[in-house]
């Protein structure tokens, strides 16, 4: 980051430790956004209008009564407007869902939904190939940013106000609250290829102040998942790759998995190190206790040419040694934990948008050869 965008940054955390409203929203974050959209389209149908006509949700329902429902079938939205199809949104605002829950709610909670329309709604987009995921039950969803429903809301507000002052006037400022979220995704959530994967010390200090270093830090690794994901689109439609983030003691965490199920292989960048990962599956390997730990690493070693960092080397250079070192002539070591978590890993300081996505997509590629050698291609696909 150059000093002019540290400025940014700065003058935009100033801005929301200063907005009253970003404080009432800090303790539930989505909840609150969820919460205060479904209460502006329950009772103000202008607001309801703008929205649908915006993403075009289709005027094909049937004469039904209008309502909004929060937490139907635990659908964070759905919005039933008469002659209207429904609008069923997933709201993640700072996170994405795992595409396995989005599958699951379109097979499985939305029956009594005519032709409903279904939205992911977050500020991170989720590396979808033309921002839709297609449901094996033929059912989509589609992405819509946070900057698309403020594009869509906006323009109502004069009619709004007309209304209800009052309520007019939250909605301005509740706007421009998401229109603050909206910058500083784009300013530190969505690095370029040269910049960092971790945010920089003096971005985490001035973003402290507002409590959103370890937010933003999520959106980056959200934002480097997804453009991994966009490479592996076929790989993820054939074989069910999974592609995701996690945190952990405030540290952002970007993974890569063979197959929903275990047994299988894959990868993890974490705290600086980049780690080739064993999970061994349901067995005398898998659970607590030594025993269970000595078998799961023999079970390891039984492929033992798939920890092989060569790869990595080439596009890094040398970063460092192997952890845990190997003795001559001794048995493959491993790092781990319970229940089925076998690693093996290379320090990977500094790494860069534009080297995570290389190394990601290519040890997941590698990945995949070895799972179809070991159990058949598809083999644990949920």
């Amino acid at each position: 980051m150059l000093d002019d965008s540290f400025a940014r940054l700065a003058t935009l955390a100033d801005s929301l430790t200063g907005d009253v409203m970003f404080a009432m929203s800090r303790g539930s974050k989505e909840l609150f956004h969820s919460d205060t959209l479904a209460w502006y389209l329950d009772r103000h149908p202008v607001a309801g209008e703008a929205l649908l006509d915006a993403w075009q949700v289709p005027r094909t329902g049937p004469a039904r009564e209008a309502r909004v429902r929060r937490e139907w079938r635990n659908l964070d939205l759905v919005v039933e407007y008469p002659g209207r199809s429904p609008l069923v949104i997933e709201n993640k605002v700072f996170s994405l869902p795992d595409t396995g829950q989005l599958n699951a709610y379109a097979a499985g909670r939305l029956h009594g939904l005519d032709h409903p329309v279904l939205v992911l709604l977050s500020l991170v987009a989720p590396g979808w190939p033309d921002g839709s995921w297609p449901t094996p039950n033929g059912l989509t969803w589609r992405y819509r940013s946070y900057q698309d429903l403020c594009a869509a809301l906006r323009p109502c507000l004069s009619d709004l106000r007309r209304a209800d002052r009052f309520g007019a006037d939250v909605f301005e400022h509740w706007l421009d609250l998401i229109d603050k979220l909206v910058r500083l995704a784009a300013e530190v959530g969505a690095p370029a290829g040269v910049e960092p994967l971790l945010l920089p010390e003096e971005a985490v200090a001035i973003l402290k102040s507002a409590r959103l270093d370890a937010t933003v830090q999520k959106m980056r690794c959200l934002h480097v998942s997804s453009l991994i994901r966009a490479e592996l689109a076929r790989e993820i439609e054939e074989d069910g790759v999974i592609v995701r983030t996690a945190m952990s003691r405030g540290q952002g965490i970007v993974e890569m998995f063979t197959a929903e199920t275990t047994p299988c292989f894959g990868w993890q960048i974490q705290e600086g190190q980049f780690r080739l990962v064993y999970l061994t599956g349901p067995g005398p390997a898998h659970g607590p206790g030594q025993t269970r730990r000595a078998a799961r690493e023999q079970e390891a070693r039984t492929y033992g040419d798939y920890f092989c960092f060569d790869r990595a080397r080439t596009l890094l250079g040398d970063t460092g040694p192997e952890r845990p070192a190997a003795a001559p002539n001794a048995p493959l070591p491993f790092n781990g934990f319970a229940p089925g978590f076998v690693y093996r890993s290379i320090p990977a300081p500094d790494l860069t948008i534009e080297q995570v996505v290389r190394l990601g997509v290519s040890y997941a590629r590698r990945a995949l050869t070895w799972h179809a050698d070991a159990w058949g291609k598809g083999y644990g696909r949920g």
